[in-house]
């Protein structure tokens, strides 16, 4: 294996040196973004309006309010009243709280689940009372994860805040569809908003492939925060319900749509606490309740509903973080934006039973890493899916605790796991444990102590490789400086000849990535016209990339890979595979067998096995394996996209946590000892 370089700090990050905040009031954020206070103050201008024109509509009626009359309905709310409202109001902050960790896992922040709720609870608590939420809010999780920088925070606060928009907005078209309120355009509203999230589903599940590079949200996780947003708004919703003197007329589903409506038109203002456009609804959509009646209620509801969770959440901002919040149970983890691995990476790939655990570099993958922060496997989160991809890195490591892993990390990103490419005993693991299994590839591999050209078997391969000695080509081994020039060009002749280039499994030409693998030349006269290259372990060598130009005869990847056969007999490697094509056989899954059958016209699987077939390699079966059939079919689909249309050069994750941000706050909790004089 050629190594250029080593980059050290790609899982094992280096603390950064402490530097103090800029005296300007700048703060700069993740990737050198500068993020000021000017720039978030002039975001309130449309909150203040807001404020602004509801006090001038609502004038006229607060003018004539009798304020002891208020008081008096405040009052007059029973105990038990006042006890059942806060166990609503509990259960709505429940489901606030794990608003933040279901975008945490989105995100792929890092942060642990625990300390994504604490902070969703305490942040929202204390932004709707204060007001001016994409300010107050980012303030409070940049305070309590001090693992995030200001600009993260923000990005963040403003994730969950369309989030909980969208989930609200659906929550609410279906209180319309179902409550029939008579409120002009409002069903067609309604109506516009759940074919909207409708097309958002479908998107999610199969996007076209312009849209397919796009991140776009799993369906569980659509789901979810529809789920959440439900639970929050009803449950508020009730809380309001039973703070209403009992002898009003109007009913629980009443109280709640009017709840909901009020809640949008007071998220709209983003004023403190909705004041203003709240009351405003609520007096519109209830008329049959008097306005200092219904005003008294409001007011117990914001004591129960605003103050008290703001008066916790301040305690919990004031206490401020106590430990590391990064997460700690099974977990994906990226190494960074480079083909070179940290040592301890590269030892364990070097090691893996299988050389396409090499496709780390790729980027595509992270590493699925278990409770106890030890590298089982290789696994990406693609479409509904997270997929694993073919066995455990370590040759002795339990199919069953790389599977455990792969569930948990799957259940906390809202994705269903799945297993591709995987041997016999991974395959047989999976089906014990209750999971769908079916066979997906046949790779093609040989022994390079036994293998020649002889023989009946390898006919039509002697055949081509006479046209390339015919043709005069000579090839080679690449050494530890590669004529990166002479193989861009090949590589983008290549691309340009076929449409572009397969990714997931399947690697794509990048200049470090090569340079991490065995690569065989071959060059008529002096030009280069084709090269392939081999992933690489102690126990295999995998082919991965075939690129030639037109000026390469019939035979010459041929000729390349015999090359690479030999010197693994020359060095002792044990195996030589020549990678899987897909499998062919029946499907009683008609949606499985639909899949398959676009898959094997895509990759031109026929002529695929033709190609390796004449090496007369021994054939091994991999499998796809899932929890359920469905789960099973929607990971063929997943899969399928990823290969046919992969995303572009990969980026480094701008939300990614570090236990070394650019908060200096992290301080407040960890006292250093002093150097001593």
């Amino acid at each position: 294996m050629r190594h250029v370089s080593l980059d050290q700090s790609a899982v094992t990050e280096v603390p950064a040196p402490n530097r103090p905040l800029p005296s300007d009031a700048s703060f700069v954020g993740h990737g050198g973004t500068g993020v000021r206070w000017r720039d978030l103050a002039r975001k309130q201008v449309i909150p203040l309006g807001m404020v602004v024109v509801m006090g001038w509509v609502f004038w006229d009626h607060a003018a004539a309010l009798d304020l002891g009359a208020i008081h008096a309905a405040a009052r007059d709310i029973a105990p038990a009243n006042w006890a059942l409202s806060l166990v609503f109001a509990a259960i709505s902050f429940w489901a606030v709280g794990r608003y933040d960790a279901v975008l945490h896992a989105q995100l792929d922040t890092g942060i642990s689940r625990r300390a994504a709720r604490r902070t969703g609870i305490a942040a929202i608590g204390l932004s709707q009372f204060l007001g001016f939420g994409a300010l107050t809010g980012s303030l409070i999780r940049w305070r309590l994860l001090p693992e995030l920088t200001l600009w993260q925070s923000l990005r963040l606060s403003g994730a969950v805040a369309l989030s909980f928009l969208a989930g609200w907005a659906i929550v609410a078209a279906l209180a319309v569809l179902l409550l029939q309120p008579e409120l002009p355009w409002m069903k067609t509203l309604a109506t516009l908003a759940i074919a909207l999230a409708g097309t958002m589903a479908a998107l999610s599940v199969y996007p076209p492939a312009p849209l397919v590079r796009m991140p776009w949200p799993s369906l569980r996780t659509m789901a979810t925060v529809v789920g959440l947003a439900g639970i929050d708004t009803i449950f508020a919703g009730a809380t309001f319900f039973i703070l209403l003197p009992p002898d009003v007329a109007v009913s629980i589903a009443q109280a709640i749509s009017a709840y909901l409506f009020a809640l949008g038109a007071g998220l709209i203002g983003s004023t403190p606490g909705g004041v203003g456009p709240f009351e405003a609804t609520l007096a519109n959509l209830l008329p049959a309740i008097p306005l200092e009646v219904l005003l008294g209620s409001v007011l117990a509801f914001r004591a129960v509903y605003y103050l008290l969770p703001a008066a916790l959440s301040a305690v919990i901002v004031v206490l401020g973080p106590r430990k590391c919040n990064l997460a700690t149970e099974p977990r994906l983890l990226r190494t960074s934006h480079s083909p070179f691995l940290p040592p301890e990476l590269e030892r364990q790939v070097f090691f893996a039973p299988r050389a396409e655990a090499n496709l780390l570099r790729t980027r595509d993958f992270s590493v699925l890493r278990d409770d106890t922060d030890i590298a089982v496997a290789l696994a990406a989160p693609i479409g509904q899916s997270l997929v694993m991809l073919s066995d455990p890195l370590a040759r002795t490591g339990c199919p069953k605790a790389a599977r455990d892993a792969l569930t948990r990390t799957a259940r906390d990103r809202f994705r269903m796991p799945a297993i591709y490419k995987c041997g016999k005993r991974m395959a047989a693991s999976a089906r014990r444990a209750g999971w769908a299994v079916i066979p997906t590839g046949q790779e093609a591999w040989i022994t390079p102590a036994t293998f020649s050209i002889d023989g009946s078997s390898r006919r039509q391969l002697r055949r081509v490789l006479r046209k390339v000695a015919e043709a005069q080509i000579t090839t080679c081994e690449g050494g530890r400086v590669l004529p990166l020039d002479d193989m861009d060009r090949v590589a983008q002749a290549w691309k340009e000849a076929r449409g572009g280039e397969r990714g997931f499994s399947m690697g794509t030409y990048q200049r470090d990535y090569v340079t991490c693998q065995r690569v065989f030349l071959a060059y008529r006269d002096t030009r280069l016209v084709a090269f392939v290259t081999f992933h690489e372990t102690r126990a295999e060598m995998t082919l991965d990339l075939m690129r030639q130009t037109d000026e390469a005869p019939d035979g010459t990847i041929q000729q390349l890979i015999v090359d690479a056969i030999e010197t693994a007999k020359a060095y002792g490697c044990p195996r030589v595979s020549l990678a899987a094509v897909p499998w062919a056989g029946p499907d009683a899954n008609p949606l499985l067998a639909h899949l398959r059958t676009k898959m094997l016209a895509k990759s031109g699987a026929s002529g695929l096995r033709r190609f390796k077939s004449a090496f007369g390699p021994e054939w091994e079966t991999l499998y796809l394996a899932a929890p359920s059939r469905l789960a099973l079919s929607v990971a063929a689909m997943d899969i399928m996209r990823r290969i046919t249309a992969p995303p572009p050069k990969t980026a480094s994750n701008p939300m990614k946590a570090s236990r070394f941000a650019t908060h200096p706050m992290r301080h407040a909790f960890k006292r250093r000892a002093r150097p001593p004089k």
